[in-house]
């Protein structure tokens, strides 16, 4: 048997009651075994129903999300929702909330062409190998996670670190990087490529990178040698340009590698094939990094009215 017991206090209080068969000599009163507590007061709610699907849910921005996204540039964006889908990582599982899965692999890809395609573009001799260690070199996952700090992403992620069946806990440097790699996805989903890539050259190309460690060459005189050879130049010859302290403990020798009268590479040393090791690598170092001063990226002609204009295609590496 089921009741509503009625109050002029709120909240209403709803009673289900129980009467069990008892004896006609003893009865007993009804048996309350349950209570809710409902507040009629009207909550304000943060997030709406999509209206072509319903079991989708949008998000309002978060104040904490809307000054991540105006520090950002993300303020501008034509679809706002896709603010609080950035800063989601898959681990955030919620009923009815999209992630930033997709956005994330959008980005990473977007972000890889703008690095690839500025320093092919300004380093037209640069090695294959060494050109794919430059862009991982400004797109993996411990580079994003500085820039996440710069952003202040830690304020504004959702993330869950870890599932009870799972064996690994999720890592806070990985959901950071899906959070930067989501943000150019955003803007060249939602602004376009130039928008894209005006964020990749202002937060992580205008950022100097030491090129000379990257150049790995295992015997620098011996791919000299070829690479004079497949150029149709003189030989490479080395050269005692100066010394000190030949019979010191510390000597000190400065040499220089020259195909015929040019002078291609300089070093020092403290032994003579140190000093010609270092002018090889030097020489190798100013052949494979020539830098194009007046350059035209391909992504340039998505601006109106540009014309584009190509660079030499670099050399490829000497087999040795």
């Amino acid at each position: 048997m089921a009741g509503v017991l009625r109050s002029s206090l709120t909240p209403l209080v709803l009673a289900r009651a129980s009467l069990r068969a008892v004896p006609a000599a003893r009865v007993c009163a009804p048996v309350l075994a349950r209570t809710f507590l409902i507040n009629v007061k009207p909550t304000e709610s943060t997030s709406t129903t999509s209206p072509t699907n319903p079991k989708l849910r949008i998000e309002k921005p978060t104040s904490a999300v809307v000054a991540f996204a105006h520090r950002l540039g993300l303020n501008k964006l034509k679809d706002q929702t896709l603010l609080m889908r950035i800063v989601t990582h898959p681990s955030y599982e919620r009923v009815g909330i999209q992630s930033n899965e997709g956005l994330d692999v959008l980005g990473g890809k977007v972000m890889e062409m703008f690095v690839l395609e500025y320093f092919h573009t300004k380093y037209p001799k640069m090695p294959t190998k060494m050109l794919h260690e430059v862009v991982s070199t400004y797109t993996r996952s411990s580079t994003l996670a500085l820039m996440a700090k710069e952003f202040g992403v830690d304020d504004v992620a959702r993330w869950v670190r870890s599932k009870p069946d799972q064996e690994h806990q999720l890592h806070v440097k990985t959901v950071q990087a899906s959070v930067v790699r989501a943000v150019v996805g955003a803007l060249y989903a939602d602004q376009g490529a130039l928008k894209a890539r005006e964020f990749v050259h202002a937060h992580f190309l205008s950022r100097e990178l030491d090129l000379k460690p990257l150049l790995e060459i295992d015997d620098p005189k011996l791919h000299m040698s070829f690479l004079m050879k497949r150029l149709n130049r003189e030989r490479p010859v080395a050269r005692l340009m100066s010394e000190t302290g030949r019979l010191s403990k510390a000597p000190v020798f400065i040499v220089g590698v020259y195909s015929g009268t040019e002078q291609l590479g300089e070093g020092f040393g403290s032994s003579l094939k140190m000093a010609e090791t270092r002018a090889n690598k030097n020489a190798l170092t100013k052949y494979y990094l020539e830098e194009q001063k007046d350059f035209t990226l391909p992504s340039d002609v998505e601006r109106e009215g540009a014309v584009y204009k190509p660079t030499p295609i670099g050399d490829t590496p000497v087999i040795v």
